[in-house]
């Protein structure tokens, strides 16, 4: 899942796994596997330095009970069951069921001991994170941004994205303008072509966080045909 050298890193590529792809994608945006270039040179290897490490922080990995897991894979087949009916629910996962999936889907192993999901708030999901990151567009040297990335859900005309509205680094002050960088170049967007996602992006109405939940809503969305 991460981005080779010399690569757009401006989105997060869906494995070709069939099925409802979304539903597992709702947790693999999380991975924080994606190596991020320094925008335009806008950061000079000092300031990154300010809030950057060399070495990535520990990061909690859950080990749930099989009735956890169960449960949280359960629900992924709600959504999956209503996405092929074209039928309207609304789903809850808690911090541990997306921690409980991260742990025991295969799919998303290589994301254990990269990101755990600690909270969700009406303002956002809170995942600790360890960032491989570039120094600088001339300096060949990576770093790792560790500290608490705040993302907010957003479901967009042909894909799904989370966007980045805060981080908050273990040592130093991440620049504001730094953190905008994210959302503006959407560097946690789920690849508009894929064919999964084209089959069923029109199916989930709404993704949101509220208090101590990620949402998802199923059904067609306002102003498109059923097919």
């Amino acid at each position: 899942m991460s981005t080779e050298e010399g690569s757009e890193p401006q989105e997060l590529r869906s494995s070709p796994v069939s099925g409802c792809i979304i539903l597992i994608a709702i947790i693999v945006v999380f991975g924080g596997l994606v190596v991020l270039y320094t925008v335009v040179g806008l950061y000079q290897t000092g300031k990154i330095d300010d809030f950057t490490q060399y070495e990535p922080m520990a990061i909690k990995v859950d080990q749930p009970d099989e009735a956890t897991a169960s449960a949280a894979l359960a629900k992924l087949g709600e959504i999956e069951t209503a996405v092929e009916e074209k039928t309207a629910i609304r789903v809850l996962f808690t911090p541990k069921d997306l921690n409980a999936l991260i742990a025991t889907q295969e799919m998303l192993k290589d994301f254990r001991g990269q990101t755990y999901i600690t909270r969700i708030s009406p303002q956002g999901i809170v995942a600790d994170m360890a960032q491989p990151m570039r120094k600088g567009i001339f300096d060949s040297g990576s770093r790792y941004l560790n500290g608490a990335f705040v993302f907010q859900p957003e479901i967009r005309l042909r894909t799904l994205a989370f966007k980045v509205i805060d981080i908050r680094a273990v040592e130093g002050e991440v620049p504001e303008q730094f953190v905008s960088n994210y959302a503006v170049l959407d560097f946690f967007r789920l690849d508009p072509d894929n064919e999964q996602i084209k089959k069923h992006i029109n199916y989930i109405a709404a993704v949101y966080a509220e208090a101590g939940n990620l949402v998802v809503e199923t059904g067609v969305k306002p102003g498109l045909e059923e097919e």
